[in-house]
């Protein structure tokens, strides 16, 4: 499963949103539900659906779930 795919699922199911409905280049502030609690648990979720640890300080930067989804597919801070 692509990263993108990954982090759509992660904020639909978590926000309650489609994941058809996650843009990966929106402002994650313009979501809906997005809130620091939530930015946690999209950040363990991931954590767990991948089985690796997150970058904290990339991951509480991320502005776009395009940015997350990058810190998904290199989370040892290897940019594509």
């Amino acid at each position: 499963m692509s990263a993108e795919l990954i982090v759509a699922e992660a904020l639909g199911q978590l926000l309650g949103l489609e994941p058809e409905e996650v843009a990966l280049d929106a402002p994650l502030h313009d979501l809906e539900n997005w809130d620091s609690v939530n930015q946690m648990r999209v950040l363990v979720y991931l954590e767990r659906e991948t089985g690796q640890p997150l970058d904290y300080d990339r991951f509480m930067d991320a502005e776009t779930a395009g940015a997350i989804a990058a810190l998904v597919a290199h989370p040892g801070g290897v940019a594509a």
